[in-house]
């Protein structure tokens, strides 16, 4: 789904994340819980994303973003538990619902602690922009080979395993990708479309404007908002 796609079928609604993890000036708002995450540490690396960030950033709805930081991009390899999606299917069946936070962060430590790591690092590819029909905005990565593909998808079937949650909904279909902001204001219908020209345009280029990058080992991380992931 396109941006003006998006615009149209929100029927006048907000977009889905403003007031949630971002509020209307582009502050963060709290949205804690735990996750494991790479993070994308090679200079050149993040100096291309930053580079890709601006040129978003000054094109058509740039100003309708909320942008992450440099120091909170990352690729989450497993999606741990937020702690205000207490959902049964987000939730493990053996944490109870009413357990605080740091009981929850204290559980998925004590069950993810001693799980193998990946084999070998990974390296990711950029091939599109994704996230725009889930009001978000970031780079949508393949592995570089099927063997590191397989490898992140057992690591993957592994935590959720360990958890007790690998019937969560969209375990399976997830896809990989690194958020780069989350909308936090609608475009006029004009803007949209032309945000979403800028971005298609952009696609065939992704692969020489982010060159293909190695991730660094998965980390367990806990995270008060979208800003900042901790590695414990």
């Amino acid at each position: 789904m396109s941006l003006a796609e998006a615009l149209a079928t929100a029927s006048g609604a907000p977009p889905r994340w403003l007031g949630v993890r971002f509020d209307a000036n582009g502050q963060a708002l709290p949205c804690s819980g735990n996750t494991i995450v790479c993070h994308r540490r090679d200079r050149d690396g993040r100096a291309a994303i930053a580079d890709l960030v601006v040129r978003i950033a000054e094109g058509p709805a740039g100003d309708c973003y909320a942008f992450t930081p440099e120091r909170s991009w990352h690729m989450t390899v497993y999606d741990g538990l937020l702690h205000d999606r207490r959902a049964p299917g987000f939730w493990p069946a053996d944490l109870p619902v009413d357990a605080s936070n740091d009981q929850a962060d204290a559980f998925v430590l004590s069950r993810l602690a001693d799980l193998p790591a990946l084999d070998e690092p990974v390296t990711m590819r950029a091939t599109g922009l994704f996230g725009r029909e889930h009001h978000a905005l970031g780079l949508a990565l393949a592995a570089g080979s099927a063997r590191q593909e397989q490898a992140l998808r057992r690591f993957r079937d592994a935590c959720a395993e360990r958890l007790g949650m690998a019937d969560r909904p969209g375990h399976d279909a997830y896809r990989f990708h690194l958020t780069l902001g989350y909308l936090i204001g609608w475009p006029g219908p004009a803007t949209a479309r032309a945000a979403d020209s800028a971005m298609d345009a952009l696609a065939p280029r992704l692969g020489d404007l982010v060159p293909p990058f190695e991730l660094g080992p998965p980390e367990l991380c806990l995270f008060d908002d979208m800003m900042r992931f901790r590695p414990v």
